[in-house]
């Protein structure tokens, strides 16, 4: 039965020569006590004015404290509980109710010992960390937010110069008897403007998604060279980006977006220390560590490096060198957050010029899909059948990646398939989503492409598919082109292709037959 205080609850477990748990009898919050090794709760305090009837009676029914820490933290908790590497205060979130739902805690604890300095309890207390948690995200968002400012000036100069150039062509070969050689020349000019400008677009939307999104399979070192064009419109002119990527693959489940801020927030660092004549090498390596392949990426610059007391510092939230309001001193607070939420780490340094920064995270496991023969090819059915088969016998929403080359995310064909919930993930480039479909092969229904008139990529990634092993189903939506005018081997690869234009029910109808 738990004690009437804490003191009394030590003394009950360790005797009368324990000594008194001072961190956790002080400052608001509740005060608990875990018996070692079992780390099961003996005694807690009530303060019903921070958490609801429902909390207290989940945590009756523990036998263990771990049991109410948030499956997330779990991993990062018992390594800071355990006795080698005990931490005296540790945020972590906690479960609220049955529900699942979760709070935000900071955990002040410490170890109680018998007479004999055996470690026998341990003391805490716990407060709301919900406000810490609002305030942080708050300003992670407004450091991300300038940085993104940055960039889309860069790129919407750019943008400004491309729209500029369109009209002039079409202005000066906009008068009649324009020779059909000059004005084809021109036309080509315009079209490329035009697949610059929609280059440009998707750079500055990407840039306005401050909050992370879904989590996806990517080659590390593809995802990491994709992000020099950021980096470019981040550095002044003439600054210098070169990357050395250790050859093989490097397959990784990660937030794309979370991983372009942490990258810019690098280069924004280091473009601060560098000025104007900024040269910044990135190397990603491979190691191994307890039979886990890391990932080490090692961001260098030519800056004046970090000072003594910087090194162990610096990822600090708030800690900043810099007196400047546009500084808050989170950058690689940010950074260190997003290694530790991939299961890593991060580490700073000095070379002879500049200082670095190593991230090190887990990649996967994975061996690449040998090609299959074109025999071993599961034929799939023409459009027609497809679109007549009976009404599929498999309940289940189907399971399927997207690959397309401008934003769908409002076209109501996708919208359609979110409502009836399909499991769909997004994926902008060819060799992601082979890299998605060669791991997730086995619970997927297949592949849906949404190709533009303007895509290069959307045909030979569809002749890839057409031989792989893992792909026995590919559709097609046309967008903005005639389904007539596509190549043969297109047809030939895609079991369903059916017209963007068409009516979302129609298609969805049509495609829940062919996936299902």
């Amino acid at each position: 039965m738990p004690a009437s205080d804490l003191s009394a609850a030590i003394r009950e477990i360790a005797g009368p020569a324990a000594s008194e748990a001072t961190a956790a009898s002080l400052g608001p919050g509740i005060t608990y006590l875990l018996e070692i090794p079992n780390y099961r709760p003996t005694f807690y305090s009530r303060n019903d004015g921070v958490f609801s009837k429902a909390f207290y009676k989940l945590l009756e029914s523990l036998e263990s404290w771990e049991e109410l820490v948030a499956e997330d933290d779990k991993a990062a908790y018992r390594d800071a509980t355990s006795i080698e590497n005990f931490q005296t205060e540790a945020r972590y979130h906690i479960l609220i109710n049955r529900r699942g739902e979760t709070l935000p805690i900071v955990d002040f604890r410490e170890i109680i010992y018998d007479a004999a300095q055996r470690p026998i309890a341990i003391a805490g207390r716990i407060a709301d960390d919900s406000f810490r948690s609002v305030a942080l995200n708050s300003l992670s968002r407004r450091s991300w937010n300038e940085i993104a400012a940055t960039m889309t000036r860069r790129f919407l100069h750019d943008f400004n110069n491309t729209i500029a150039g369109i009209y002039s062509l079409s202005e000066l070969y906009a008068e009649p008897g324009s020779d059909p050689k000059s004005t084809a020349e021109a036309m080509g000019h315009i079209r490329d403007c035009a697949v610059r400008a929609q280059d440009l677009t998707r750079k500055i939307r990407y840039l306005t998604s401050l909050e992370a999104g879904q989590e996806s399979y990517f080659d590390l070192g593809k995802l990491l060279e994709e992000q020099q064009e950021f980096m470019e419109a981040l550095l002044p002119k003439g600054s210098e980006i070169h990357f050395q990527i250790e050859p093989g693959e490097h397959p990784i489940r990660i937030d794309a977006i979370a991983f372009r801020q942490a990258i810019l927030h690098l280069t924004s660092n280091a473009c601060d220390a560098c000025g104007e004549d900024a040269k910044i090498e990135i190397e990603l390596a491979t190691s191994e560590q307890n039979g886990q392949r890391l990932a080490e990426i090692e961001f260098r610059d030519n800056g004046s490096g970090f000072k003594p007391a910087e090194l162990e510092q610096a990822t600090t939230p708030f800690y900043s060198t810099k007196n400047s309001p546009k500084h808050p001193g989170l950058g690689l607070s940010i950074v260190s957050n997003f290694a530790k939420e991939q299961g890593g780490h991060l580490q700073l340094a000095n070379r002879e010029q500049g200082g670095i920064v190593r991230i090190a995270i887990p990649l996967l496991k994975h061996e690449p899909s040998t090609p299959a023969k074109p025999t071993d090819k599961k034929k799939s059915p023409p459009p027609e059948k497809a679109a007549s088969e009976a009404k599929p016998s498999n309940p289940r929403p189907p399971k399927i990646l997207i690959y397309t080359w401008e934003d769908i995310t409002r076209h109501p064909l996708l919208l359609a398939m979110q409502t009836a919930g399909w499991d769909t993930r997004i994926h902008l480039d060819p060799g992601e989503l082979l890299i998605d479909l060669s791991i997730e092969k086995d619970q997927l229904d297949g592949v849906l492409v949404f190709k533009s008139a303007l895509d290069e990529k959307a045909e030979p990634l569809i002749s890839e598919l057409g031989q792989a092993r893992d792909c026995d189903k590919v559709a097609l939506i046309a967008l903005g082109e005639n389904v007539e005018g596509l190549s043969v081997s297109t047809k030939r690869n895609c079991g369903l292709i059916a017209s963007g234009a068409s009516k979302p029910s129609a298609l969805l109808n049509k495609l829940v037959a062919y996936f299902s």
